[in-house]
């Protein structure tokens, strides 16, 4: 137990002359249209924008600019065969429909001229429903039979969809995978090569987006980055700041960590743990790879994170769970060195839930979440702790 001069002396530290903690406060003081009408982490608002400036008739002024630099960037990435380049920067896109939420799916491009269309599913913080992917591109298929296709999944780290096959289906078109990072660096691209044509307002609206997504969306952000560092560095004063913060997070915190203890005994370890990070092993894993309930103000996911070391052994990890073919699962096209991989999320609790609810149906909610994925989660310990016996015997 640290005595009260130990408690002053620990945030004394994280405040005094900390210069990644000036840093950080800089960062985030910065205006953002974005943070100020709260669109943060809402899909439908990201959706909305970036149809927006895909939309060759809309009033930003880049006409279809901003559509071929995003189509063109896309073919040169995926290299896909029955388009080219030269065929969109030369095409005209006048007639070009963008729908909203057609037939559910996010995103729509149409040009009928062009024989194109390109569907955006877009996820920010949920995760892929069983089988929404398979019926998005039978009904695209199905509308859109003598078009060229392009079907986009976008998600925070460029994640493959889990779902690719459809026995009963012909359609032979695959998801590919685009992270939110890449289109806000095509969006930077375009409003920096265009600024002086652009209005100073929509300019100024494309760099609030922009500097959105590096802040909030992508894992490997600077911010993101300055966290963990600072985390690392004060880890201490930084669980003493949030234990003294009485809010629903904190309750949440609380309950999360007791529902851990109720579960020791039954194939869970506990581990170290903060307000926002509730953390638990399953019995016989090594502390390379663990959960965690990631407890945010409007949101709560579980996830299974591997730490920064041995980049071969997190990658026989990736693996192993990679194989059990599971929805929640986060592929990327590779792993962060540097950073902690989150590559399983399940959301449990989002913004709606808070607003409607109080402290008891989030618990249970909590409760009944457990309930059903506590299979998936034993799948998964299995199959870590079996790579773990496997390495170990090798040795």
């Amino acid at each position: 137990m640290l005595s009260d001069k130990e408690k002053q002396d620990i945030l004394g530290k994280l405040i005094i002359d900390n210069h990644d903690l000036e840093a950080l406060e800089l960062m985030v003081s910065e205006f953002n249209i974005f943070e100020a009408i709260g669109v943060v982490r809402q899909e439908i608002r990201h959706s909305n924008f970036i149809a927006f400036l895909l939309n060759p008739l809309n009033n930003h002024g880049l006409g279809d600019v901003f559509l071929k630099k995003f189509l063109i960037s896309i073919l040169l990435k995926f290299e896909i065969l029955s388009l080219s380049p030269v065929d969109i920067d030369i095409a005209n896109l006048q007639d070009v429909e963008v729908r909203r939420e057609w037939r559910n799916i996010d995103i729509l491009i149409y040009s009928s001229s062009n024989k194109l269309v390109c569907a955006i599913e877009n996820k920010v913080d949920s995760d892929e429903i069983h089988n929404q992917l398979i019926k998005y591109r039978k009904t695209i298929c199905e509308e859109f039979p003598e078009c060229r296709k392009i079907l986009l999944y976008l998600t925070k780290d460029g994640d493959i969809a889990s779902t690719e096959k459809d026995e009963n289906s012909t359609c032979t078109e695959k998801w590919l995978s685009l992270a939110h990072g890449e289109v806000a660096a095509m969006i930077r691209a375009t409003y920096e090569k265009y600024r002086s044509t652009l209005g100073s307002e929509v300019y100024t609206v494309m760099n609030h987006y922009v500097n959105l997504v590096r802040r909030h969306i992508v894992s490997d952000s600077e911010i993101a980055l300055l966290c963990q560092k600072i985390y690392k560095q004060h880890q201490q004063a930084l669980d003493l700041i949030y234990e003294h913060c009485p809010d629903l997070q904190l309750k949440l915190s609380e309950f999360l960590q007791q529902f851990i203890k109720s579960n020791v005994g039954q194939g869970i370890k506990e581990a170290h743990s903060s307000k926002q990070y509730i953390r638990f092993f399953i019995e016989r894993w090594d502390n390379i790879v663990w959960f965690e309930f990631v407890n945010q103000p409007e949101r709560l996911s579980l996830d299974l994170v591997i730490a920064p070391g041995d980049i071969k052994l997190e990658q026989a990890i990736f693996d192993a769970v990679n194989d059990l073919n599971i929805g929640g699962f986060k592929t990327k096209a590779r792993l962060s060195e540097r950073g902690y991989n989150h590559i399983y999320v399940r959301q449990i609790l989002n913004s709606s839930d808070y607003i409607d609810g109080d402290l008891e149906s989030l618990q249970k909610k909590i409760k009944d979440f457990w309930i059903k994925y506590l299979p998936e989660i034993e799948k998964i310990g299995k199959a870590v702790l079996k790579l773990q016996s496997s390495q170990a015997e090798s040795i």
